[in-house]
């Protein structure tokens, strides 16, 4: 089995392995957010784990009985067990009692992975109960609820909090959080609420043109980039929505995009390699990962954070060098294979982990832990670029068939 096979089988396995599947539990397929946590789960975790087991019966890694009864089990639980606000669910759960995790939030993107799962599942099996199930949990979504306008534009709130103190709330008085004015990784937002027939195409595509396109450039990479820069931004939505052949009615090529602000992260890297000795060639992809530090997003120029703001820890995340595979792929498969013969150590149980670097004395950390989005990017996208199994199924689902068009896609 060659190194891309055997990580896109790890990183299966997170998914067939980190969930609640005690049938009686409320919690029924929930799926933890890292390894470190074993009480927290992600509803983003089980938009990747709904495509796992897509993937997982495509491959022969499970049978298709098996995929299907999980599938949906699930989506029963968070039709009747998930708490939810206008359709919108909360982003972390406890995984035994399905209950809110703590403060958290009801969160548009983290529902939106949800639903990509969902969506890939649905159009794969075929099966008239899931269907049922899923177009419940659809329909009920009020779109509506979170439209805003910023700065003259149309634009979608990004979650909301009543909860005083809660999580991205901090002292705010408005339990509404900030919106999604900027590019980032909620494309794949805009085909969900188009595939609604609750939203008017005008509406749809005044969303769509609703976000600030800003292009920045690194050395002789030109792209439309987010504020933040970090990898993931270019692969979320990539990783269901396959715009290698689609360009919008705002002209932008959002895969070339993609490709661009890759390339333009790996010879950042490679220019930085003195600064952080960790990075190089082929050791590349910064984006949010586990560091000494924890959880952190790593952000490449250009970004509009503050100078004195830290954006990056030295730690290379495999995660955002196989997240970028179907954008750059000789490149991707020369590092995988550079990281896995040359930090053994960053590979286990479920594959590479979340990130590795070299410390100042020249001594090794690799993080002990797995984080559910970063194997559930990992794994979509590999699978992606072997079989095309999310991509095929995802793009012919009725809803996103109906949903490319009203937002106005044309083939290139």
């Amino acid at each position: 089995m060659n190194i891309l096979e055997e990580e896109l089988y790890r990183s299966f396995l997170y998914f067939k392995n980190e969930v609640n599947l005690d049938y009686d539990s409320p919690g029924y397929g929930l799926v933890l957010d890292n390894t470190k946590n074993k009480v927290m789960a992600s509803i983003a975790a089980v938009g990747f784990a709904l495509t796992a087991e897509v993937i997982g019966v495509e491959n022969g890694y499970i049978p298709r009985e098996e995929g299907l009864r999980r599938v949906r089990r699930t989506c029963k639980s968070f039709l009747e067990n998930i708490h939810h606000f206008q359709g919108f669910f909360v982003h972390y759960l406890d995984i035994n009692t399905a209950t809110p995790y703590k403060k958290t939030e009801y969160s548009t993107i983290d529902t939106a992975i949800f639903l990509n799962g969902a969506i890939t599942a649905d159009q794969y099996f075929a099966d008239q109960e899931l269907h049922d199930l899923f177009h419940r949990i659809f329909s009920r979504i009020n779109w509506r609820a979170f439209f805003h306008e910023y700065k003259g534009r149309k634009v979608l709130r990004m979650a909301y909090n009543p909860t005083v103190g809660g999580d991205y709330r901090q002292k705010s008085d408005d339990p509404w959080i900030y919106q999604w004015h900027m590019l980032a990784e909620q494309l794949s937002l805009y085909f969900q609420l188009a595939a609604s027939d609750d939203v008017t195409e005008t509406e749809a595509r005044d969303l769509f043109l609703g976000f600030e396109r800003n292009l920045g450039t690194y050395g002789k990479y030109q792209y439309y980039y987010s504020p933040t820069n970090a990898l993931f931004i270019y692969q979320f939505s990539h990783a269901w929505i396959d715009f290698s052949n689609l360009v919008g009615i705002d002209g932008v090529d959002w895969f070339q995009n993609s490709v661009t602000a890759t390339l333009a992260n790996r010879q950042w890297c490679i220019d930085h390699q003195k600064q952080y000795p960790t990075l190089g060639e082929n050791t590349w992809g910064l984006t949010a990962c586990l560091t000494p530090l924890g959880y952190r997003n790593q952000c490449i120029e250009p970004n509009d954070l503050k100078k004195d703001e830290e954006h990056v820890f030295g730690v290379v995340p495999p995660s955002g060098v196989a997240g970028s595979i179907v954008f750059a792929p000789e490149p991707v498969k020369a590092s995988l294979e550079y990281i896995h013969s040359h930090y053994p150590e960053s590979f286990g149980e479920y594959g590479f982990t979340d990130g590795f670097r070299l410390n100042p004395d020249n001594s090794l950390w690799v993080s002990p832990y797995y984080v559910g989005i970063n194997k559930g990017i990992t794994m979509v996208m590999l699978d992606n670029y072997l079989h095309g199994t999310t991509w095929k199924h995802y793009m012919q689902h009725p809803l996103i068939v109906k949903a490319t068009a009203k937002l106005g896609f044309q083939r290139k």
